[in-house]
């Protein structure tokens, strides 16, 4: 009795992780983000991290999401991340299906397809759907928790393991001993027992485990981090106490003929001037269609001159078209404290207020618009969005 409310504890735990790793994702990316993100208390959770320097960078991002680097590798693996969503879906749909067909035809163990190969398929293939999610909103927050989900259905497949050999006996076991439990000779297996299966009792080598992946997730996220920001074309302006972030990669001199093209507007200059000189400003060029601009910032419904139409999620070349770039001006700040150093306005849990947006015509050098935003971004004033 108590091993079967184990097994119902864990796996409404696992559905749990899951859920909230993927109704993040799917929100962010629903054209009803608003009417979540105020309904279902995502706002709340988020601001209650950022505004404490123990939990703030949990809100930020390990990987690009908003910006075109200049690594092949990271534009390879945001591209693959969808393709692993989608086939980790599948594999574990055909998974499910085969087990509760073998039961409906009381066929005993399923030995077929990825079965084969493994005795854990479906969890092996949602872990692999969780990677890919992950890869298309790479919050560090989101990685804690899919490092969490694994160790769940570790938990798991152990205990319907148990209830397998209690219904099929000597023929389940003969099936276990030649298939690995997630991956084929059971590597991870091997590599756990050879370092934390020594310590007594079984609670303590799993607790060692759990807090030894989460760190070294955490750091190889960090990692990660630090070649993103290295790959992200980035233009530093101390005299203005600004960081320009090209969502498009472009050399320097670009960078700065547009940014120099928007401080020339008039408007704009007396705007900065009226916040103060000393706040430290990331000001990020959005390419023409750019299909996020709500990560950026957003402008009261009676202010729109025009419906937007969403383009490709990272816009086209500006070289490509005469369309504006957008330079949307934010303040970079830390909420759990008062002021921000420049060389501090791209650390991971820096929040952007958006505070100007100018059209810039790149071939012209003109500025041939400015807006005034709501200060926040399309999802509330207290979410953390990507730097890059």
């Amino acid at each position: 009795m108590a091993m079967r409310s184990f097994s119902q504890v864990g796996r409404v735990s696992a559905l749990v992780a899951f859920g909230v790793a993927a109704a993040e994702v799917l929100i962010m990316i629903s054209p009803f983000a608003g009417f979540f993100y105020s309904n279902m208390q995502f706002e709340p959770l988020l601001g209650v991290l950022s505004r404490s320097p123990v939990t703030a960078w949990l809100d930020g991002f390990f990987l690009s999401h908003s910006v075109v680097t200049t690594s092949l590798l990271l534009e390879w693996h945001r591209k693959v991340g969808l393709v692993l969503f989608v086939l980790g879906l599948c594999g574990f749909f055909l998974s499910v299906f085969q087990v509760y067909g073998n039961k409906i035809m009381k066929r005993g163990v399923a030995r077929g397809f990825l079965y084969r190969f493994v005795r854990h398929p479906q969890y092996l293939c949602l872990g692999i759907a969780g990677w890919g999610l992950l890869t298309q909103w790479p919050r560090f927050m989101l990685l804690g928790i899919w490092v969490t989900m694994l160790f769940l259905y570790v938990g798991l497949a152990r205990s319907e393991e148990r209830r397998m050999e209690e219904r099929f006996g000597e023929d389940y076991r003969r099936f276990a001993q030649t298939r690995g439990a997630f991956l084929p000779g059971s590597p991870i297996h091997r590599l756990f027992e050879a370092t934390f299966g020594r310590l007594r009792p079984r609670t303590i080598r799993w607790v060692a485990a759990y807090v030894f992946c989460l760190a070294l997730a955490f750091s190889l996220g960090f990692t990660l981090r630090a070649y993103t920001r290295a790959s992200t074309v980035i233009l530093w302006e101390p005299r203005h106490h600004t960081v320009v972030v090209s969502a498009w990669p472009k050399p320097e001199k670009w960078m700065a003929n547009v940014f120099q093209a928007a401080l020339r507007n008039q408007q704009v200059r007396q705007l900065l001037e009226k916040r103060g000189g000393e706040k430290a400003v990331v000001a990020t060029i959005l390419s023409p269609e750019y299909g996020m601009k709500g990560m950026y910032y957003t402008i009261a419904a009676d202010q729109r001159s025009e419906k937007h139409n969403r383009g490709p999620m990272m816009g086209v070349d500006p070289d490509s078209t005469d369309k504006p770039v957008e330079v949307v001006f934010s303040q970079a700040e830390k909420p759990y404290r008062a002021g921000l150093a420049l060389n501090e306005a791209l650390d991971v849990d820096v929040r952007l207020t958006p505070l100007l947006v100018v059209n810039v015509i790149p071939r012209s050098s003109e500025a041939t618009g400015v807006r005034i935003p709501l200060p926040q971004n399309a999802w509330g004033p207290n979410v953390i969005m990507p730097l890059f």
